[in-house]
């Protein structure tokens, strides 16, 4: 019986690559190692920045770049692939269109998660990176599930974004509470979700002790519907159905 392999656009950045792979391990029901979902990762660090060319397209563009490891990933062997960084969304529909396989959409499987959990009409605080926020693309998405979007004030981006960039994409030490800060601020503001909402931010999540549950992890989300959508392919013989 054929495997369905899972492709990874990753490197965008590096360590959420890293936590995604190994969420999709601990979500996985597996009692051997033969149990696991093969994976092909493309790591590539390489890719230009998704939010300064968001903001200004005047710097270098990361779609051709993320349509060549797409491509790659199905040349090698891919059945569908999954791209863990939001903000690399923006630029989905190219990515999609250029391959032959199914590709995940982390932004939405977030949304039709969280519309089923909290139900349509709610509102959902979004902790991003300032390209996903002022492109909104994720915002268009909660839209379509019914939900309503409040993002951080200003001191609280500029937070968010130093934890983004100073931080985890700097390999330097982060502090959680002022992660958990901005999450109490957006609910005590009146929403009634918080979405992790860029995958370095996940990695922070990830190394939570305890998590309010009305906290919602992005690249969470994805890695369970990546071993749903596994787990469902082959029992029905291989093929990949979104």
């Amino acid at each position: 019986m054929h495997k369905p392999v899972l492709g990874i656009v990753g490197g965008v950045g590096p360590l959420a690559t890293a936590y995604f792979m190994e969420a999709i391990i601990k979500k996985t029901p597996a009692a051997r190692d033969q149990d696991n979902i093969p994976m092909i990762v493309f790591n590539d660090p390489q890719i230009p920045d998704r939010t300064a060319y968001i903001l200004d397209h005047e710097m270098p563009d990361p779609q051709p770049e993320m349509v060549k490891v797409a491509r790659w990933l199905e040349d090698a062997g891919a059945d569908y692939l999954a791209i863990p960084c939001n903000t690399a969304h923006y630029f989905y529909d190219a990515i999609a269109s250029s391959v032959g396989v199914p590709v995940l959409n982390i932004m939405s499987e977030t949304a039709r998660r969280i519309s089923r959990t909290i139900g349509t009409g709610g509102t959902v605080g979004l902790m991003a990176t300032d390209g996903t926020i002022e492109s909104g693309v994720f915002q268009g998405y909660f839209r379509e599930a019914g939900l309503e979007t409040m993002t951080p004030g200003d001191d609280d981006r500029r937070t968010l974004m130093s934890l983004i960039y100073d931080c985890v994409k700097a390999n330097r030490p982060y502090d959680a509470d002022e992660f958990l800060g901005v999450v109490r601020r957006l609910r005590d503001a009146g929403c009634d979700a918080v979405v992790v909402g860029c995958t370095e931010l996940s990695v922070i999540f990830q190394d939570l002790r305890e998590r309010p549950d009305y906290l919602f992890d992005s690249l969470d989300i994805l890695a369970g519907r990546c071993v749903e959508l596994y787990l469902d392919a082959r029992e029905a013989g291989g093929m990949v159905e979104m």
